[in-house]
């Protein structure tokens, strides 16, 4: 519990409940953020970010909300032989207020080259499309107003589409060069605390924070480039970046943003690991 321009701030970054006083009775502002899926092994998609949703609802006295927090999906693990592992994709966060449940949905785990199809899973946003030629998962699923996320891009050859973001869907791949994911989102005002660390870094200058959901960056193999997390100039957003050569595994998503993994790369005759999904977060704000 945190207090910032005169609301009070209650930041979930694990499951528990929020329970009002007799006395409460006020309109309360929300950020639901889902957790980001993982990104995939061998030329691996990156991971959708999770889903973003914020508005106000009210809510009154003697009520108890139950928040669950989602958990980041499982990046593919690298190994010795080839095989490559699709990603998992990432948990919902929910906050079931009195007068609606609202659902921020896990982002989509990224695919790989041995899979098939070689197609990103769908999520809040959806998760890269792998080499040769996979398409990005679709954003949205289940499709809220407006809209909680977007899609991921399409692989390539040789490479693979990051994943999608809250603020924007990633580009396709080219070949030999991995997309970047998503561009994330920033949070609203009223939770831009300034000594907060709750966030991420994000693009602009002076570097903006408390930045979230930003989509992995896509994999590659030898010889590619790799996409950065949540866009161009990243980690931003807390989306990782794809694997950066063949002894490094891909950046994993920031905790308590829902950003996505980024996408394995294959050194043939073996695979490096794609990077885990960023835990999601909730918050709540209403007047002191």
């Amino acid at each position: 519990i945190s207090f910032f321009n005169g609301n009070t701030i209650h930041t979930f970054y694990e499951s528990g409940t929020f329970t009002t006083p007799g006395s409460f009775s006020e309109t309360v502002e929300y950020v639901v953020v889902g957790g980001g899926g993982g990104g995939a092994t061998d030329q691996g998609g990156g991971g959708g970010a999770g889903g973003y949703r914020t508005s106000t609802t009210p809510i009154g006295s003697s009520q108890t909300v139950t928040i669950t927090v989602g958990a980041g999906g499982k990046g593919g693990t690298g190994d010795s032989q080839p095989g490559g592992q699709v990603a998992a994709s990432g948990g919902d966060s929910v906050a079931a207020f009195p007068v609606g449940v609202i659902t921020a949905t896990g982002g989509g785990g990224g695919a790989t080259f041995e899979s098939s199809p070689t197609n990103g899973q769908t999520g809040g946003s959806g998760g890269g499309g792998s080499a040769p030629s996979g398409s990005g998962g679709a954003g949205n699923t289940p499709p809220t107003s407006p809209s909680q996320g977007n899609a991921g891009g399409d692989g390539a050859a040789n490479a693979a589409g990051g994943g999608g973001g809250a603020g924007g869907a990633a580009a396709n791949a080219s070949a030999d060069a991995g997309s970047h994911g998503g561009a994330g989102i920033q949070i609203p005002a009223t939770f831009r605390n300034p000594i907060s660390t709750v966030g991420a870094p994000g693009p602009g200058s002076p570097t903006p924070i408390h930045w979230v959901a930003g989509g992995g960056g896509g994999g590659v193999a030898d010889g590619g480039t790799v996409g950065s997390g949540g866009g161009p100039g990243g980690p931003f957003a807390g989306g990782g970046g794809g694997a950066p050569s063949n002894t490094a595994n891909a950046g994993s998503g920031q905790a308590a943003t829902g950003g996505g993994g980024g996408g394995g790369h294959f050194p043939a005759p073996k695979e490096v690991g794609g990077g885990d999904g960023g835990s999601g977060i909730i918050m709540l704000a209403y007047p002191t």
